[in-house]
């Protein structure tokens, strides 16, 4: 079935078209005038005020650091404060940035004072973190990566723990608390240091941030390892595999147990005489989810 539709076969009588016509008209009165690309919200934001968290901008390093190795320093900084959950770049920023300045002065050959100013959007100094360290003439002239690495590190623990006791006393919290890695004892040989440096990798990759030294609303991670028999009516020189249990503890500075994450497994006896690499990223890997999902529950 076909329907033709031509408006040559339609005829309106006049008055009907008259009528048609002011309709016309009076709708189009009623209607507001077009505004091509007007804004589609007409808040003011203009009293909008970003944390440092938010918005920070790290600058080039200045003073008695080469041009090029304090923008490199500045790159350093600023990703060591992402992982810290603060969102820090080295690009110009918008106008509600927080910018951090760093100043580099040589106290001698091998030691650098360094100091970190955090400014406003209006250029007013609000934080302040001043540092030493010790360094190599040739190193620094460089800009080796694990000495820039290091200052970076140190810096953005200093300046993070600022912004989290200035968070804590406006009476909230925007970031998880940080958490640095303490020994693991019962694994044997170096299993120890592997496992917890497995396991700051995966927390790192989990989302959670480190910090080297302990913070005063930070926690400590320690690790215990128990082996059990497995493969029961066997003797155990003929046992070929064997229990691990893992448990994490999470620690408050004042030595009280948060919360701690259990595992277990049966792996082969012979994993546990390697080198610990692979059995402590899988250890590692299966661990951290739970650490995270304990310093979630954390009420700051």
């Amino acid at each position: 079935m076909m329907v033709n539709t031509s408006l040559a076969k339609i005829k309106i009588p006049a008055q009907g078209l008259y009528l048609c016509l002011g309709l016309v008209l009076l709708l189009s009165a009623c209607q507001p005038p077009p505004r091509p690309f007007a804004a589609a919200n007409k808040g003011d934001f203009s009293a909008i005020q970003l944390g440092a968290r938010a918005g920070l901008i790290v600058a080039p390093v200045t003073g008695d650091i080469p041009k090029r190795v304090g923008v490199t320093l500045a790159e350093a900084m600023a990703a060591a404060l992402r992982r810290r959950e603060v969102t820090a770049g080295n690009a110009p920023g918008h106008r509600l940035s927080h910018q951090l300045r760093g100043e580099a002065v040589r106290l001698s050959d091998q030691r650098l004072a360094m100091t970190w100013r955090l400014f406003t959007p209006e250029d007013g100094e609000t934080l302040t973190v001043a540092q030493e360290a010790e360094i190599s003439a040739q190193a620094w002239q460089r800009g080796e990566a694990g000495l820039l690495a290091r200052l970076a590190s140190k810096g953005a623990d200093a300046v993070d723990q600022q912004l989290r006791r200035r968070e804590r006393g406006q009476g909230r919290r925007i970031a998880q608390a940080p958490v640095t890695m303490g020994p693991v004892d019962g694994v044997p040989g170096l299993g120890g240091r592997k496992l917890a440096a497995a396991m700051a990798t995966a927390l790192t990759d989990a989302g959670v941030p480190l910090a080297d030294e302990p913070s005063d609303d930070g926690f400590i991670l320690l690790g215990s390892m128990y082996f059990g028999p497995s493969g029961s009516g066997l003797r155990p020189e003929l046992r070929q595999e064997i229990r691990v249990e893992m448990v994490w503890h999470l620690i408050r500075p004042d030595g009280r147990e948060f919360g701690k994450v259990a595992q277990a497994n049966t792996v082969p006896k012979g994993q546990l005489t390697d080198d610990w690499g692979h059995l402590a990223r899988a250890i590692a890997r299966a661990g951290a989810p739970g650490v995270r999902n304990l310093l979630l529950r954390d009420p700051g």
